[in-house]
């Protein structure tokens, strides 16, 4: 089957998940304009280029996605700094926290990443040159909450495997109380990709559909491989 897009870049997480769910495009929908597609993940390429959001050196003349605070299934150093997980890591193994990890984040699961893009490549409506997109999760998630999610999920998981299960096993995760000063975090804006992403027929704009939930799970599948 004729690939929709090369997709370039430093192999990892991200641009597996980006290449793999671009392959799923039926090949009448594939047309020549697209076959000639080339996509950069990491890097800067003729066609759509793919950065981390915090990128400093960035060319003005690009069709441009910024991705921020986007969780894989195993640490991608390229795309994270292992805050996520690091938490993992801590809640799995009963830790307390690195006390420097104090800010929410807005996680995003690498497969909204990987869905957008085919959906725009599809509608064939990529972002305008010099007008980058910037994607990030809409809810910010404490450490915290974070951790406590894991941790619940953990002993899940744990019992499941161990045919252990407890009825506070099988419950729902604890509300983890939302600290003080919550309403004035900084938030990213999301207009520009919510916009784009109604452009291209969504009707709900941008609203990432990942679950948090399945990533961590993802991740604690990862653990075993």
């Amino acid at each position: 089957m004729p690939r929709v897009a090369e997709v370039l870049g430093p192999k990892g997480p991200l641009r597996d998940a980006i290449a793999s769910r671009l392959e799923t495009i039926p090949l009448q929908q594939q047309n020549d304009d697209l076959q000639k597609l080339e996509i950069g993940v990491g890097i800067e390429a003729s066609g759509l280029s793919i950065l981390p959001w915090n990128e400093e050196k960035i060319s003005t003349n690009l069709q441009l996605i910024l991705v921020r605070d986007v969780v894989t299934d195993t640490c991608d150093p390229m795309w994270e700094d292992g805050t996520f997980h690091s938490i993992i890591a801590d809640a799995i193994s009963g830790s307390d926290m690195d006390p420097r990890i104090q800010k929410p984040r807005f996680w995003l699961p690498v497969t909204d990443v990987a869905e957008a893009i085919r959906i725009m490549i599809i509608e064939n409506k990529l972002p305008l040159s010099g007008q980058p997109l910037v994607m990030a999760g809409r809810r910010p998630w404490w450490p915290e909450a974070v951790y406590a999610e894991a941790a619940h999920l953990w002993n899940r998981y744990s019992a499941s495997v161990d045919g252990t299960h407890r009825p506070s096993t099988l419950e729902e995760p604890p509300i983890t109380p939302l600290p003080l000063g919550h309403g004035n975090i900084p938030r990213p804006n999301l207009d520009a990709i919510d916009r784009h992403m109604r452009n291209c027929g969504e009707p709900h704009g941008w609203r990432p559909s990942g679950s948090l939930r399945l990533a961590i799970m993802r991740v604690f599948a990862n653990l075993h491989e």
